[in-house]
């Protein structure tokens, strides 16, 4: 493994950076477009395609990543192994690929009249099922580098994706408004494809046999994960989608819209500590056994993860103004009342992902499933309970931080009873 010396984990981190703020940066500069031509209204109307989009970038390839980061980092200095081991994955992340490509075919026109309620726009679902095969290489490929700690080509394939799509996004939007916008956030997965096989061919992993006598012995490891990221995919946008359906039904259209912009700017900020757990401290924690190491390197994460989340969000909030307007348009002022509530909701939320990353790390698939249950049934219930009781928007708000204020209790008290049983009794792996 790397070391993780303070002169390599600062030249990582500003790849890692680099590569999360261009993506940061994209992502609003799409988001302000789709804000600008369709409206609030627009981007409620839109926003159960954003979801399906953002459940097939996260269980494409079978939704392996957090698994191929673990297991390329513990591999790395046994070539033999690494080698037999990324050439699994890759047969495992293509037949789950092809798999989804056929059933969304099969199926678009029902996705789409569930999705749109339309079944004409089907062929937004074709292109969205193609696509997908797409994402589930780019996921391949940044697992190994991320894996490898090769941070700048993992850094080089975002920036170069992010680049690559905004021209191309601002002509669909602008001159195909609804359908542009759909065709560019599914572009916007997509164009990290081209730069990651760019590097993929310049890899040792290319043109490699496939050793499918190999994949039954790495099935079992890799299912964990993608289980995990189903799970996690699906839970997540599902419970936006229903949440979505009833402040549409209790507030409108304008009121999801907030809403869904609101969840953009939250997923891109947080974006950016979730690639950089899974960079610098899944692999950190794989390779940790004693009870006393393994909490003191928690409890050090989660003082770095509030402390920056902290800073950032205070100059959000105080900004908001000016930033609200600037990066999604002004007929979003109404979230600049509301921003509060999500940066405190997030505040717990992020601190609570590096608990989930020992979770990953350990692949404690059971406690995986139940959290992802808990939390979804948790925002569910209390969005609805909020809901009916006539607070609107800032129900579904509310809901959010006293769900994650739960969730992250349960996550300490959990992880600390976790130790205790696993680690002082000689069970944690």
């Amino acid at each position: 493994m790397a070391s993780f010396s303070g002169r390599n984990i600062f030249y990582g981190a500003v790849l890692t950076t680099a590569a999360q703020l261009s993506k940061i940066g994209g992502g609003f500069l799409l988001l302000k477009l789709i804000a600008v031509y369709l409206g609030p209204e627009g981007l409620g109307q839109i926003g159960n395609f954003m979801s399906v989009v953002t459940i097939l970038s996260l269980i494409a390839g079978g939704g392996v990543v957090n698994g191929v980061i673990k297991y390329v980092a513990a591999l790395k200095n046994e070539r033999k192994k690494l080698l037999i081991f990324v050439s699994s994955v890759k047969v495992y992340s293509f037949v789950f690929s092809f798999f989804i490509a056929v059933a969304g075919c099969l199926l678009s026109e029902k996705i789409a009249f569930y999705i749109f309620g339309d079944s004409s726009k089907y062929w937004l679902i074709i292109v969205l099922a193609l696509a997908q095969m797409g994402f589930g290489f780019t996921n391949l490929v940044t697992g190994v580098a991320n894996g490898l700690m090769d941070t700048r080509s993992y850094a080089l394939i975002q920036v170069s994706g992010n680049l690559l799509v905004l021209p191309i996004a601002w002509v669909l939007v602008s001159k195909l408004h609804f359908a542009g916008a759909a065709l560019s956030i599914v572009l916007f997965y997509f164009s990290y494809t081209l730069p990651a096989y760019y590097f993929y061919r310049k890899s040792v992993f290319f043109n490699r046999t496939l050793l499918f006598s190999s994949l039954r012995a790495n099935v079992s490891r890799l299912s964990i994960y993608t289980i995990m990221a189903c799970v996690g995919a699906v839970s997540v946008p599902l419970v936006e989608i229903i949440v979505r359906a009833q402040l549409i039904s209790n507030a409108g259209l304008d009121a999801a819209g907030i809403w869904q912009g609101s969840i953009k700017l939250s997923s891109a900020y947080m974006g950016f500590f979730t690639v950089f757990l899974a960079v610098y401290f899944m692999p950190l924690i794989v390779k940790l056994d004693g009870k006393k190491e393994i909490s003191s390197t928690v409890i050090r994460f989660i003082a770095i993860v509030m402390t920056v989340f902290l800073v950032g969000a205070s100059a959000l909030y105080l900004c908001r103004v000016t930033f609200i307007p600037l990066l999604l348009s002004s007929n979003f002022s109404a979230l600049e009342e509301l921003i509060k509530y999500q940066l405190v909701g997030d505040f717990f939320r992020v601190s609570s992902y590096v608990i989930g990353f020992v979770v990953i790390a350990r692949s404690s698939l059971k406690v995986y499933l139940f959290s992802e249950v808990v939390q979804g049934l948790l925002f569910m219930s209390l969005s609805s309970l909020f809901l009916s009781q006539g607070m609107s928007l800032k129900g579904v708000f509310m809901a959010h931080i006293i769900m994650n204020v739960i969730y992250f209790v349960m996550s300490m008290v959990g992880f600390f009873v976790y130790l205790n049983y696993r680690v002082g009794s000689g069970k944690c792996n």
